[in-house]
């Protein structure tokens, strides 16, 4: 479900129309239909409440989201392919748990389709660079 639009439709707080560019994800469902019901989502509730942006507020939206994936024996063509990723408005980078030197970095605004993986790049290196500490951040504040 990455990179795959959501569409809403709430008449009473949601003009026609209406178009967010902001990161959202299905872990947001519940606390926005918590909120709308008048219910406070429990603490343990990872998601944000999407009713702060249908009201016009993104300013204290998130900038960047964590992926895991974990290997599966199940199916055998996808063996050690776990990984953890950080996708942000414009870069995508996926560190691989099992497979060295293969991690990916892609720049989603120059190449939507990830097509070229850009992650040897030297001037992708501060790129690289942030985008593995944001993964770090995430990964410890989950």
């Amino acid at each position: 479900s990455i990179r795959m639009p959501l569409l809403v439709r709430y008449p009473r707080s949601i003009k026609a129309g209406t178009i967010h560019d902001e990161l959202v994800l299905n872990i947001d469902l519940a606390p926005t239909l918590l909120e709308l019901a008048g219910i406070s989502p429990p603490a343990a509730v990872q998601g944000h409440s999407l009713v702060p942006l249908l009201k016009g507020s993104s300013s204290e939206w998130r900038r960047s989201f964590l992926i895991e994936y974990y290997s599966d024996k199940v199916f055998p063509w996808i063996q050690k392919m776990g990984y953890k990723a950080i996708r942000t408005e414009r870069w995508k980078y996926i560190h691989y748990l099992e497979l060295d030197g293969m991690d990916e970095l892609y720049d989603l605004k120059a190449d939507p389709y990830e097509m070229k993986n850009i992650i040897n790049r030297w001037d992708a290196a501060r790129t690289r660079e942030d985008m593995k500490t944001e993964l770090e951040r995430l990964l410890k504040d989950r």
